[in-house]
């Protein structure tokens, strides 16, 4: 630019909205400037106006001084890229981001005579974008590790993205789900054309609408095993979750999605069992009941029985037996139900009298024969029983009348015998039942368990046809031979006490292969008219199914169990009402308790610090009563190890299966290391403001002494400079070590391969500290030349500092030797001292951030970023960086390169 008076000039620099701050071209010096410029440096104007540049603005003199002699030379404006200063305003050191422009000032015949420096501080404008970049990493992190969870949960998962709900991830389980099926980076309605237009579409619309979770539970969907094939009945429990951006806005939706289609079938055909088996207690010609518990409730009851007892089906299921039937309180049935149950011990009584008061208030006494067979549960416990009875009051009032009327004989002979035409009849029906109930029934004859008769359910659970009839049943089922069965049978075919279990497992022969299956069998004896044992009644019902959904069911449980132990996440479960906690063992370990500790509520808060215990009680209450997310972390004292851990917790709030409370359940996870990071981090910080300050303040220190000396004319010699030129560069190294930590944690440093000769280096950085330093020899012993291709600045900055600190722990007088060798297609640098060596202990963490090898050399300086710095140079490289030291007698420090 070119003025012709200095007037323009000032108007220009004066109006300006930058700050401009004119120099003479020759010397440096401050000519004018305005308050802009001011403003950004934090000094008086007479504190820069008229004095040398460099003398009030020294931060910036490594950066920019040989860019403005260049503006000089050439007459040409420079632009510099956006750089970070730390400049001392208003007597306080502040880092701050500012951008330069470096303008000529031309004379009428083009000779630059003053250089205008403009100035543009973005120190704001970059700690926004910081601190949003930080924002977004943070998410990202958040969002991989939520996303590593859902691929290893034992449901199925999906996240949907968008408007569309394009799939976003679908973890492995929700895959199986559509085997077949191309799903990721599909909108979820393309990729199952099954659901559009269903109600799920609807409800999936609302959730991303209202930010508002859905859920449904045994939902029947017809839905294509794979894309395009036919439609089949298939039953879902799915729940929608919103996903929330940092807005707060819903981007997305989170699908937990369970099949529920085997166990709702077993659930059906365990329904349609019940159903077959009442009616066929309904087709028995006897009086059958089941009564549970003390109070004799009645769960069943056939046709036969209710005409019996003169009632209807509504008159007597779920009441009391007593209270059914008043008039039998006085009469022995009540205490023998109960005995029954209490003992395990079966009661047959043959021709009971029963007495029934009528309505007229006459007695009704009629006869019978019954059985009490105690029922129990899956686990053994016995809970109810099976009364089996058959009303004989015919044939007891005819035995009467023949010891009455013994002219009468004949004639009871004869209704004797229709009687028991009549029980013969009955006995052909029941056999017909029995053959083709769905229940598996057969008979065993005698001690050889002859095949005598089995109806088609059972031998189509043993796999065999009526060809086995009249076999013993070893040989009508070989298969038999090594479990249990036969022996149990001859158990009950001697004691003549029936067996009954459930689920037991049994290796039969389908189609030529052995077959696993589980049943709930009862081996009955029956009894000949001597009360020996005579046959034994086989009653089964094949359960496979059941157990094999319940294996599966547990086999989930297990993996996410496991899952969360490897995680190492503790879990806990509250009642919303009565606040009772469950909390998982490793709960118990964060929180200090032992597993078989009981740990309450009240024991857990007693745990937290009070600068924390009133926030936490208030968030965990929020979250139950408002139905709000819990995340909040803390300390946490240990109760029997008064270990001080960080802990964070999340949670929410669930409905219980039964549908009458809410449970708030949570995971919660080990912070300290973090926690700790973060303090550690702060007293670096401290530690670095400490040790920057320190060379400062010598240099500036000689930099008074040798003004004092210069003004006296008492400066003789070049050496004088030497100790400020010596702190000048210790604090460039310190700044620039810092910059390089900053950049490569920011992912700003980047690696630029060139080819150079490895020996030049090292020669080029033996004179470089020859310069420098003369307290040391340094020896080299190098190979012939050796062409690498790699970022020579930064393999330069690698072996510097592993020269620096080789000067630095060793005495003065001593010797550095730098080899170089090639082994195996590799380059090996080394540096070897003889200083005071290394601890054995501190090798393994020599190069971790800022970690520091306690010395008692309070002359030696640092902040552990060096070594560091040239491991990660190192390693992007695809090299190798490691040291060898015995203590007290010195260190070896080497690096490999491919070539």
């Amino acid at each position: 630019m070119n003025f012709k008076d200095d007037s323009n000039l000032r108007a220009i620099v004066d109006s300006a909205p930058i700050g401009i701050c004119i120099l003479d071209a020759d010397t440096f010096v401050a000519e004018m400037l305005n308050e802009k410029f001011l403003e950004i440096a934090g000094k008086p104007r007479e504190a820069i106006l008229g004095k040398w540049y460099w003398e009030s603005f020294a931060e910036a003199r490594i950066y920019f001084e040989e860019a403005m002699r260049g503006v000089v030379t050439s007459g040409e404006a420079f632009y510099a890229d956006e750089v970070e200063l730390m400049l001392v305003r208003h007597g306080k050191e502040e880092y701050i981001f500012v951008t330069f422009v470096y303008a000529p000032v031309n004379t009428e015949d083009g000779k630059v005579s003053k250089l205008a420096v403009w100035v543009l501080e973005n120190t704001n404008q970059v700690r926004e974008r910081e601190k949003i970049a930080a924002q977004k990493l943070a998410a990202e992190k958040e969002r991989d590790r939520l996303y590593d969870f859902f691929n290893q949960a034992p449901a199925g998962i999906c996240v949907l993205n968008g408007e569309e709900f394009i799939y976003e991830l679908v973890n492995p389980i929700y895959q199986s789900l559509l085997n077949g099926r191309e799903l990721l980076g599909r909108p979820m309605f393309d990729a199952i054309p099954e659901l559009k237009g269903t109600e799920l579409e609807g409800v999936l619309n609302d959730v991303y609408r209202t930010g508002k979770v859905a859920e449904f539970k045994e939902m029947l969907i017809p839905i294509a095993e794979f894309e395009g094939g036919p439609l089949q009945d298939r039953y879902f429990t799915f729940t929608y979750i919103p996903r929330f951006d940092t807005a707060d806005v819903v981007d997305g939706v989170f699908v937990f999605a369970y099949e529920m289609t085997e166990i709702l079938q077993s659930k059906f055909k365990s329904e349609q069992a019940s159903d077959n088996l009442e009616q066929i207690i309904n087709m028995l010609p006897a009086s059958v009941v089941v009564i549970r518990g003390y109070d004799l409730i009645v769960e069943m009851i056939n046709n036969s029985n209710l005409d019996y007892w003169k009632k209807t089906k509504a008159e007597v299921i779920g009441k009391p037996f007593l209270e059914i039937l008043p008039d039998l309180a006085d009469q022995p049935f009540a205490s023998q139900l109960r005995h029954v149950m209490a003992t395990g011990e079966i009661i047959d009584v043959k021709e009971s009298p029963v007495l029934f008061t009528m309505a007229d208030g006459s007695v009704r006494e009629t006869f019978v024969d019954y059985t009490y067979q105690p029922l129990s549960d899956l686990d053994g416990n016995r809970t109810g029983v099976l009364v089996m009875s058959f009303e004989i009051t015919d044939r007891v009032l005819s035995h009467r009348l023949q010891e009455k009327y013994a002219k009468e004989l004949a004639e009871a002979n004869a209704q004797l015998h229709v009687v028991n035409d009549e029980l013969a009849r009955s006995e052909s029906r029941f056999k017909y039942l029995i053959k083709e109930a769905p229940v598996a029934i057969g008979v065993l004859q005698g001690s050889e368990q002859l095949v005598e008769s089995a109806n088609t359910k059972l031998l189509e659970v043993w796999g065999k046809t009526t060809a086995i009839l009249g076999l013993p049943l070893h040989k009508a089922l070989p298969e038999l031979e090594g479990q249990p069965f036969l022996s149990i049978l001859d158990e009950v075919y001697t004691s003549g006490v029936p067996f009954t279990a459930n689920e037991i497992r049994a290796l039969l022969e389908h189609n030529g292969e052995l077959k696993e299956l589980f049943f709930n069998v009862v081996y009955q004896p029956v009894a000949n008219s001597s009360g020996s044992t005579a046959d034994i009644l086989v009653v089964a019902v094949d359960v496979s199914e059941q157990v094999r959904n319940r294996r599966q069911v547990e086999h989930a449980e297990h993996t996410l169990r496991l899952a969360l132990e490897a995680a190492s996440v503790g879990t806990w479960y509250i009642h919303s009402e009565t606040r009772e906690l469950i909390a998982s063992d490793r709960m118990k370990e964060l929180f200090g308790f032992y597993p078989e500790d009981e740990m309450t509520l009240p024991l857990a808060f007693e745990g937290i610090p009070d600068e924390f215990r009133e926030t936490v009680k208030e968030a965990m209450e929020i979250a139950i009563t408002k139905g709000e997310n819990y995340d909040v972390s803390h300390k946490v004292i240990g109760f029997r190890d008064k270990k001080v851990r960080w802990v964070r917790a999340l949670g929410n709030l669930r409905l219980d299966l039964s549908g009458e409370f809410s449970a708030f359940t949570g995971v919660v996870m080990d912070i300290t290391d973090q926690m700790e990071d973060e303090l550690r981090k702060n007293d670096f910080i401290g530690m670095v403001s400490h040790e920057l300050k320190t060379p400062l303040t010598s240099l500036n220190g000689h930099l008074q002494f040798l003004q004092r000396k210069a003004s006296k004319g008492s400066i003789t010699t070049a050496s004088s400079f030497e100790q400020p030129l010596k702190q000048v560069r210790q604090m460039t190294e310190m700044i620039a070590a810092f910059l390089n930590v900053s950049r490569l944690e920011s992912g700003k440093i980047h690696i630029e391969k060139t080819s150079f000769d490895m020996t030049e280096l090292i020669r080029e950085i033996e004179v470089e500290h020859l310069v420098y330093s003369t307290s040391h020899k340094i020896v080299l012993s190098l190979c012939d030349k050796v062409i690498v291709n790699a970022d020579k600045p930064k393999i330069a900055q690698v072996i510097n500092n592993l020269v620096s600190n080789a000067v630095k722990y060793s005495p003065n007088g001593t010797k550095i030797d730098v080899t170089c060798v090639v082994r195996n297609g590799k380059v090996k640098v080394g540096i070897l001292d003889q200083g005071m060596g290394i601890r054995e202990q501190d090798l393994p963490r020599l190069f971790e951030r800022y970690y520091r090898v306690e010395n008692h050399n309070n002359n030696v300086s640092g902040f552990g970023i060096g070594l560091y710095l040239s491991a990660e140079i190192i390693e992007r490289h695809q090299g190798k960086i490691w040291a060898e030291s015995e203590f007290g007698n010195g260190s070896a420090f080497y690096f490999e390169l491919p070539l």
